[in-house]
């Protein structure tokens, strides 16, 4: 099982919020920071980590690290 910290942005078009480009990090805080600086860019943004067996197919509940502006239900 690994952990993966994740930053997804959300850009807002005619047809609502998009996700933007998924960037991954090495830690938590790292992916705390990073959706910190890239908020003010974008309609929302949110930082999570999350424990995955791609093998087993387990996903754990994302854990919020970070959120601002508008985020849809992970």
């Amino acid at each position: 099982m690994e952990t993966i910290h994740v930053v997804q942005p959300f850009e807002r078009n005619k047809k609502g919020l998009v996700p933007g480009k998924v960037q991954q990090m090495q830690s938590p805080e790292e992916a705390a920071r990073k959706a910190e600086r890239m908020a003010p860019q974008y309609a929302g943004i949110t930082a999570y980590s999350m424990d995955i067996d791609e093998a087993a197919g387990y996903y754990s509940e994302p854990r919020i690290l970070f959120t601002a502006g508008e985020v849809p239900e992970l």
